[in-house]
This record gives C-alpha cells, structure tokens and sequence, in this order.
C-alpha cells in the first residue's frame, strides 16, 4: 500500500476527526466540529485535506450480508498452479460474491473472502478455479472482531 502522506503521531485535531467519522461517517460537520472543537469550515477543510492527501480514501456503508440472502461466509485460500498466477487473479476480480482478496506471504497467494447464499454456492464459485489453482476454505461461524480501523 502507498500513501500520499502519514497522519502526525501529534496531530490531535486530525486524529478526533477520523475517530468520530469511523462512528459516524454521515455525521454533520456543525456536530463534528463541536465534538472536536473546530469550526465547522476548519473540519471541512482538514477533510478536504486528508482527502486529497489519501488519508481517507472514501465513505462507505455497512452492510449486513445475510440482509441480502447471503447466510454463509467463508474464507478462501488458493495456491495457484505454475504460471496461473495472473488467471487466479483476473478469475477472482470477475466473481461478485468475492468480497475482498488479499496477496499473501505463505503456500497461499490469494486469500478471498466470499459470501454464500447456501453451501452448495461454493462449488459453482470454485468452479472456474479448479483447472487453475488449489483451495483450501474454512466457513466463517462468527466474527469477535469486526474490520474496524487500526489504532488512531
């Protein structure tokens, strides 16, 4: 990962804000201000600046999975055979269900995370794999810690 600019250990104001945009990312920029005690122009301003600096990458929302159907999540890591490193990864890029993936140290290069509607989803999505890599998955039971942000 490369980013255009490092968050001072010392830079407070900044630091608050992210906090509370982590919480509350529709929060208003009047409320943000008071809970960080800035204006709220200087808050748009430092978020237009992190912005642009590629501190905060973007806003996003949560969603629950299993709101959408998708009862099962698993964990999917794949080996790819001699010289099939490039079709795992185009492969991966092209399955909607493939949440995110990552490339890893290890026997493993990729490990995906899928979401699953049922169990039996999984052989379709592994499907255009077989010819090209080894998999090994391990089905998601419950998750103590949610993505959340590293420390600020």
């Amino acid at each position: 990962m490369e980013y255009a600019r490092r968050l001072a250990p010392d830079d407070v104001a900044d630091r608050k804000i992210l906090r509370a945009l982590a919480l509350d990312s529709r929060i208003s920029l009047r409320d943000l201000g008071v809970q960080v005690g800035l204006s709220a122009p200087a808050v748009r301003e430092r978020i237009n600046r992190m912005e642009d600096e590629g501190v905060i990458e973007g806003f996003s929302i949560r969603i629950d999975p299993a709101a959408l159907g998708y009862t099962l999540e698993a964990f999917v890591r794949i080996e790819p055979l001699p010289g099939k490193l490039k079709q795992i990864e185009k492969a991966l890029q092209n399955i909607p269900e493939v949440t995110e993936c990552s490339v890893v140290t290890g026997e493993d290069c990729f490990v995906a995370r899928v979401v699953l509607r049922e169990i039996n989803d999984l052989n379709r999505l592994l499907d255009p794999l077989h010819d090209k890599a080894r998999t090994n998955t391990s089905i998601v039971k419950s998750m103590p810690v949610r993505r959340r942000l590293p420390p600020l």
